[in-house]
């Protein structure tokens, strides 16, 4: 039977309830909205003040910082109209072109008058005058700001003055669109805003133009728009004049400058939540009444239910039935008598049969015969109520074959008194199939698995412990297989000691990219393996299946390539790049400091004296630095005569600067002789000096190239020496122009006999003339030329204009007066000379022997074989070669006897007093012996009073040159000098 229906809740104390409980809710649900309008109100001015004040902070960084730039420029345009009038224009536009290049958000910077007139490069501002006034200035502050204006290429530009108090202003005009970026990115929702504009209502940045609009035209604001607070305040609720957006808003001028800020969310946008929880609060509320309802409704449908109850129970039976048609599960039952089996048709078409049934007996005929008795007990247990039921066996059908069927039943505990059993049949021969298909794959992967030539294991991903190893992992790790299964993964990986468990496995379906992993076998040695792995499911066991790889050669291989691209060959020590790169990853934004040590002469050590000699010059060099380094920081060389050493900054930098110049001023020992090296350190220091190690090791470098430049052992960096850069560079795009314009000359001193005193030859000197007509001397060009390059076509240059010269003089009659030319090392080792001495000489047939060169010692022994034979060239061709500046260089005596030499030059430094220095009477009068054994003529030059010019003949001094026979002058002034020089 079927049970009496529950009885129901009285119906008006459920509607009471309901109602009372209605009120309620829809109470509080007010009250939650309420606060939450109020609450989102205040956030939102919260919000529009934190915009307002922090925009108008960042305005005033950035007006700070350009208004003490502009007040620098303002002393040092004063200080240079004070002291060179004439120059301060240039030397200003100069360098305010420097600054604006360096600073994208400047578009020029002008010097002008009170008028406007730029007294610099640029335009100036004949509207100056209206602009300049207290209103544009705010307290505290001397920066004037205009309004804007449009510049030549359309973009919006501020004008902003600061007044030098000599009737002269700086005026800079900064783009728009650096206002713009400080509002650009700030989070002010679709339609907030956040805005700056001058005193005059003028927009000059808003948030919802984008951020490189240069090119639109600011918006006046209308007058009266706001009230022009003095800080900022919060102005509620507010609509836009501009784009009728009614915004919660924030506005106000902050001192010292005269911009207002304006920031407002829009309220539609703030209570966009607010919104969505009132309809949330509805939705609920409304719910609840529709609750309500059902419940009410579904109260007075529960008893009309329950009378349909029975209807649907027995309906059941239908549907149960229709549920094993679809699923393919017949259902039997065995007769009282225990022989006749009688089945559902579901079960007939499983037995292949048209009846509703058979006997027990029958049935066992069909059943395979392997089969047959172990079903015919389980079949008789069954029935004597020992077991259940339950048995998978196969049948043997004409038509469909054999098939795997599944038979679970039992005897029914109805308390009738006759047996009844019955139970169901299910068609299982797809799944035995897909089973056996499973069975064989995984044979197959059984195998895989263990004749892998590589380590595979399978491990637990949740505990990390191993379940299965192939042999392979066996013999690489030396581990037994029974060893393994008692480990955890991190036994063998000494990376995951300090966890607890295996790193959790990626989500189902992602690929796991190989990675690399240390691995430690059983007799402690290490090796480096790439692991592949992917994830299964063992047993319901999430597990990892793991495949690796042995690379330690590979990775072998790969450290070594590190380590040649970080370390110098040479010496091991770290290249410079890869010890800037240590500085900035390993001290960030510690104090360090940066010493770039110049040895020149080390490289014409190895040139000269062979390579095993410069060698073991750079090895005790290495010794040297390395155990400083060892004590103050950290050394990296740079080919081939350069060392940078960091400093850390825990030690004093004077201290360590005094160890370093003392123990590199020691004379350092090569394989048979000590040699001494010219030293010159640099010195920069982080941060002051740069932000990153290369920035700073640049600076470093610098200074060491002023200490060269100098003559200083030690030079720290400081601003002038990149301004000297800078002018160098500046001078070097001159000389580029000057070579092109022909704006060079050549001017000639005579080389005159020392008994005589009549000329024997002229040497050729290079002037440079300069705008204000006066010259350049080439002591203030030549080593740049070096430096750039420009040597090359200037010496050719020299080459062809000192031919045209001997032709001139030849014409005058003076064809035997060869002249002179200084050949610089570059020249001489980078182009063809004799090739360009006879090109010259062709050009303007000029006699044999008609030019001279004249070569430094340095030129010479920087690859003595290769000038030996360029000189042997020059001499096939009749050239005279002198060795200029003889006593000042590095000359080897094994190379000096065999070169195909002239003359020597003695260098004025020892001319100068040689009749009353006994020091360099002596040095005179070896080089004087030393020249006439090797068969040389000796000239001495920079003689300048007579009493020189005796004790140099009384010594047996060949030839002599200075001011005191002739100074240097042009060729028509030199040909002018001839006709009445003695002889």
């Amino acid at each position: 039977m079927l049970p009496a229906p529950p009885e129901l809740p009285h119906l008006r104390r459920v509607t009471l309830a309901g109602i009372v409980l209605g009120v309620l809710l829809g109470v509080g649900l007010a009250l939650v909205l309420v606060h939450d309008w109020h609450a989102r109100s205040e956030a939102a001015q919260r919000q529009a003040m934190a915009l307002a004040t922090g925009t108008q902070r960042l305005m005033a960084v950035e007006l700070r910082n350009l208004e003490r730039a502009m007040q620098g420029i303002a002393g040092d345009a004063h200080e240079l109209f004070g002291r060179v009038p004439d120059q301060a224009p240039d030397l200003l536009s100069e360098s305010m072109r420097g600054v604006v290049s360096r600073h994208a958000e400047i578009e020029s910077i002008v010097v002008v008058d009170d008028a406007g007139e730029a007294l610099t490069d640029g335009r100036g501002d004949p509207t100056l005058a209206q602009w300049t006034v207290p209103a544009r200035r705010g307290e505290g502050s001397v920066l004037y700001i205009g309004a804007p204006e449009r510049g030549p290429d359309g973009e919006w530009l501020l004008r902003l003055a600061v007044d030098m108090g000599d009737d002269r202003w700086v005026l800079t005009r900064l783009r728009r669109s650096e206002l713009q970026r400080l509002v650009a990115d700030l989070d002010v929702g679709r339609r907030g805003v956040v805005s700056m504009t001058d005193v005059e209502g003028i927009v000059l940045a808003r948030s919802s133009e984008p951020p490189h609009a240069t090119g639109q035209a600011p918006v006046r604001m209308p007058p009266g728009s706001f009230r022009h607070e003095t800080r900022i305040v919060p102005v509620g609720d507010h609509v836009s004049v501009l784009d009728g957006t009614r915004r919660i808003a924030a506005a106000g001028t902050s001192p010292p400058y005269p911009i207002r800020v304006y920031a407002g969310l829009d309220k539609r946008e703030v209570l966009a939540p607010w919104w969505t929880l009132f309809a949330l609060s509805l939705g609920v509320y409304v719910c609840y009444l529709a609750g309500y309802a059902y419940l009410l409704r579904s109260l007075r449908r529960a008893e009309r239910r329950q009378s349909r109850l029975q209807a649907d129970l027995r309906a059941g039976d239908e549907e149960l039935r229709l549920a094993h048609q679809a699923g393919g599960i017949g259902t039997w039952s065995v007769a009282p008598d225990g022989e006749q089996l009688l089945w559902s048709p579901q079960a007939a078409e499983i037995f292949e049969s048209d009846l509703p049934g058979l006997t027990v007996s029958e049935l066992l005929r069909h059943v395979h015969a392997h089969d047959r008795r172990r079903l015919a007990r389980a079949f008789a247990r069954a029935w004597r109520g020992e077991e259940t039921l339950d048995m998978t066996f196969r049948l043997v059908l004409p038509e469909l074959g054999e098939r795997w069927v599944s038979v679970r039943g039992a005897l029914v505990p109805d308390g009738h008194p006759s047996r009844r059993m019955t139970g169901t049949v299910v068609d299982i021969s797809e799944r035995v199939e897909i089973q056996s298909l499973a069975l064989d794959a995984q044979r197959q992967f059984r195998l895989i698995f263990e004749l892998s030539p590589l380590p595979c294991w399978l491990f637990d991903a949740q505990t990390g412990m191993f379940l299965e190893v192939n042999p392979a992992a066996v013999r690489e790790y030396g581990y037994s297989r029974e060893e393994f299964l008692r480990m955890h993964l991190a036994d063998i990986e000494p990376a995951l000691q300090d966890r607890l468990h295996a790193p959790a496995l990626p989500p189902a379906g992602e690929s796991v990219v190989p990675l690399l992993h240390v691995h430690r076998r059983r007799n402690g040695s290490l090796i480096d393996v790439r692991v592949h792995t992917s994830q299964l499911e063992i047993a319901g066991i999430r597990a990892r299946l793991a495949l690796a790889e042995n690379v330690s050669d590979h990775m072998a291989y790969q450290r070594e390539l590190a380590y040649r691209a970080s370390h110098d060959a040479a010496t091991g020590l770290l290249t410079v790049r890869a010890l800037g790169e240590w500085l900035d990853r390993e001290l960030g934004e510690s104090r360090y400091h940066v010493a770039h040590v110049e040895l020149r002469g080390l490289q014409l050590i190895g040139d000269t004296l062979g390579r095993e000699t410069g060698e073991a010059v750079l090895r005790n060099l290495k010794q040297r630095l390395k155990s400083l380094a060892d004590r103050y920081g950290w050394l990296a060389f740079q080919p081939a005569e350069d060392f940078v050493f960091a400093i850390s900054g825990q030690h004093a930098l004077d201290t360590v600067i005094e160890v370093l110049v003392a123990s590199l001023s020691e004379p350092v020992q090569g394989r048979d002789s000590f040699h001494q090296l010219d030293l010159r350190i640099g010195v920069a220091s982080h941060p002051d000096n740069g932000a990153h190690a290369e920035e700073v090791i640049a600076k470093a470098a610098q200074a060491a190239h002023a200490a060269r430049e100098e003559s200083e052992p030690v030079v720290r960096f400081h601003a002038g020496i990149e301004m000297r850069l800078s002018e160098r560079l500046r001078l070097a795009g001159r000389l580029h122009q000057a070579i092109d314009r022909r704006e060079f000359e050549l001017h000639f001193q005579p080389i005159s006999n020392c008994i005589t005193r009549a000329p024997v030859a002229l040497e050729a000197l290079l002037r440079w003339r300069a705008a204000d007509g006066g010259w350049i001397l080439p002591g203030e060009f030549i080593q740049l030329c070096e430096d750039t390059g420009l040597i090359l076509p200037l010496g050719r240059w020299a080459l062809r204009e000192a031919a045209r010269a001997q032709r001139r003089l030849a014409d005058h009659g003076w064809r035997d007066l060869p002249i002179a030319v200084n050949v610089s090392a570059l020249q001489f080792h980078h182009s063809d000379l004799a090739a360009d001495v006879a090109a010259a000489c062709e050009e303007h047939g000029v006699a044999r022997g008609g030019l001279h060169v004249e070569l430094t010692e340095s030129s010479l022994m920087r690859q003595p074989l290769r000038a030996l034979k360029a000189m042997h060239g020059l001499h096939a061709q009749g050239v005279c070669i002198s060795l200029d500046d003889f006593g000042t260089g590095f000359s080897s005596m094994s190379y000096l006897q065999h070169m195909p030499l002239d003359s020597l030059k003695i260098d004025r430094s020892f001319v100068t007093d040689v009749e009353r220095e006994e020091r360099n009477a002596s040095i005179c009068r070896a080089l004087i012996t030393l020249g006439h054994n090797l068969g040389l003529k000796v000239i001495a030059e920079g003689v300048e009073d007579e009493a020189q010019l005796q004790w140099l003949a009384a010594n047996g001094c060949d030839q002599v040159q200075g001011w005191l026979l002739g100074r240097p002058a042009p060729l028509e002034q030199v040909i002018e000098r001839l006709r009445h020089a003695p002889g």
